[in-house]
C-alpha cells in the first residue's frame, strides 16, 4: 500500500471516523472517501437514548466527523451514499441511486449494525425504533406526561428509554421475552435487582412473554401477547437487538456469517477489502465473536487503519467494555460472567443502587459491573487488566 492510494470507507459511525483518523494520523496521504447512506455527517451513537431524549436540555448528536474537521483531514464525506455492491475485479462500489460506481485501491466496509425488526409489528402505525438520529427525534416528541408507552425489549437501550420516559411522566411497560431483563449478560442475581429498580421508579414488567401481533384501534396500538394477554399505548418502541446488514456483498466473493469475517486486524479472504467495528465478526475455530459496544468499534476502526497501511499492530487489551445511563442510574462494566465464574459485591450494596460487583473464576477477576461508583469501579478495572495479561480473558459476550 502506497502513502497516494485511493481508499475508501463505506459507514458514518465511529468505526468508520477513527480508521479515517487513523490512516492521516500514520501517513496517508492519499484519496480518502467516506460514504454514509444517512443525510448528515457521521455523529455519535450512545447519546441517542440518552442525552436526545432527556428532560432537561435534550441535546443534537455531536459530530463525529463534521464538515470542518472533515476539511481539515482532507476526507471526502458523502451522504446519502449507500453501498449497494462491490466489484472485485475491478475495485468498486456500487451506490444507490447513484449511475456511476466509485474507485478504489483498498475497501473498509464499516457499516455498523441496524436495528433489528419484528415482523409481527410491521406496518402499524405508531411503532418506533431506535438507532439514528431521526429515530431519537420522533421518540423524543413522544415523551410527555400521561403518555403510554410499550417498550419491547429490556436490554441497554429499552431500559435506558424506559427510565427517560419516566422522567418524561410516562406510563411506561416494558416486554421482555426472558425472566428478567438483561439476564444474559449479568446473571440472575443481579438482573433481579436492575428489573427491581426499575419498578421501584414507576416502571411495568411483562417478563417470560412475546409478541404475537399488533393492531391499530382507536388511536392505540394493541400488542398482543403470547399468554392470551393485550397492552395497549399510545405508541410501542422496539429494542430487540440488531443485525449485521452483509447481503449487499453477497456477490462480491467476501466471506460472511452474522457478520463481515476478519482476522483479528481486518483483513478479510478478499485482497484489498478489510472490516471495521460492528459490522465484523471473527473467527477462531468454532467460535463467532462479533464486535460490539463503542469502545470496541473506536479500537477497531484505529487498528484497522494500520492494518490497511501495512503497519504492524499496536498492543491492546479487549476489555468488552461498555457503559449505560438509565436515568439515575449509571452502570460501567469490563468483561463478564462466564459459566463457571462467582460473583461478589465487593462494595456498596445492591439496596442502595449503589455498589461494585466482581465475577471471579480461578481466583482471577474476569468481570466487574459498576453502579453509580466510578472510583470503586476503576479499582476493579484495573484488577481485570491484571488477570487479562496473565490468561487469555474472559469468554467474548455476544
Amino acid at each position: 500500500m502506497t502513502n497516494d492510494s485511493n481508499i475508501v470507507i463505506v459507514g458514518g459511525g465511529v468505526a468508520a471516523v477513527r480508521c479515517a483518523q487513523g490512516l492521516r494520523e500514520n501517513g496517508h496521504e492519499g484519496r480518502l472517501t467516506l460514504l454514509t447512506e444517512e443525510s448528515e455527517h457521521p455523529y455519535d451513537r450512545p447519546p441517542l437514548s440518552k442525552d436526545m431524549l432527556r428532560t432537561e436540555n435534550p441535546r443534537e448528536p455531536t459530530w463525529l466527523l463534521g464538515p470542518d474537521t472533515a476539511a481539515e483531514l482532507a476526507v471526502d464525506v458523502r451522504i446519502q451514499h449507500q453501498g449497494i455492491g462491490v466489484d472485485v475485479d475491478n475495485r468498486t462500489v456500487s451506490v444507490a441511486e447513484r449511475s456511476a460506481p466509485i474507485g478504489y485501491d483498498s475497501l473498509i466496509v464499516a457499516t455498523g449494525t441496524r436495528a433489528r425488526r419484528l415482523p409481527a409489528l410491521d406496518g402499524i402505525a405508531g411503532v418506533h425504533y431506535l438507532r439514528t438520529a431521526a429515530d431519537a427525534r420522533s421518540i423524543r416528541g413522544l415523551l410527555r406526561p400521561g403518555v403510554a408507552l410499550t417498550i419491547v425489549g429490556g436490554g441497554f437501550i429499552g431500559l435506558e428509554v424506559a427510565a427517560t420516559a419516566r422522567a418524561h411522566g410516562c406510563e411506561v411497560t416494558v416486554v421482555e421475552a426472558t425472566e428478567h431483563p438483561l439476564e444474559l449478560p449479568l446473571g440472575t442475581q443481579l438482573a433481579t435487582w436492575l428489573q427491581q429498580w426499575h419498578a421501584d421508579n414507576g416502571v411495568h414488567f411483562r417478563c417470560g412473554v412475546a409478541v404475537k401481533r399488533a393492531t391499530r384501534w382507536a388511536g392505540q396500538v394493541v400488542v398482543a401477547l403470547d399468554d392470551g394477554s393485550e397492552l395497549s399505548s399510545d405508541a410501542v418502541i422496539v429494542g430487540v437487538g440488531v443485525h449485521r446488514d452483509v447481503n449487499w456483498l453477497a456477490d462480491s466473493g467476501v466471506q460472511t456469517h452474522i457478520g463481515l469475517v476478519c482476522d483479528a486486524e481486518g483483513r478479510t479472504n478478499v485482497e484489498g477489502i478489510f472490516g471495521a467495528g460492528d459490522v465484523v465478526c471473527t473467527h477462531e475455530g468454532s467460535t463467532c465473536s462479533p464486535v460490539q459496544h463503542w469502545t470496541a468499534a473506536s479500537e477497531s476502526g484505529q487498528r484497522v487503519a494500520r492494518t490497511v497501511l501495512g503497519l504492524e499492530p499496536e498492543e491492546s487489551l479487549d476489555e468488552h467494555y461498555f457503559w449505560s445511563n438509565q436515568g439515575a442510574l449509571r452502570l460501567m462494566s469490563v468483561g463478564g460472567l462466564t459459566p463457571d465464574s462467582q460473583l461478589e459485591v465487593v462494595s456498596g450494596d445492591l439496596e442502595s443502587g449503589k455498589f461494585v460487583a466482581h465475577w471471579s473464576e480461578n481466583d482471577r477477576v474476569v468481570g466487574v459491573l459498576g453502579a453509580n461508583s466510578p472510583k470503586d469501579f476503576l479499582k476493579g478495572r484495573l484488577a481485570f487488566r491484571k488477570g487479562l495479561t496473565t490468561s487469555s480473558g474472559p469468554t467474548p459476550r455476544g
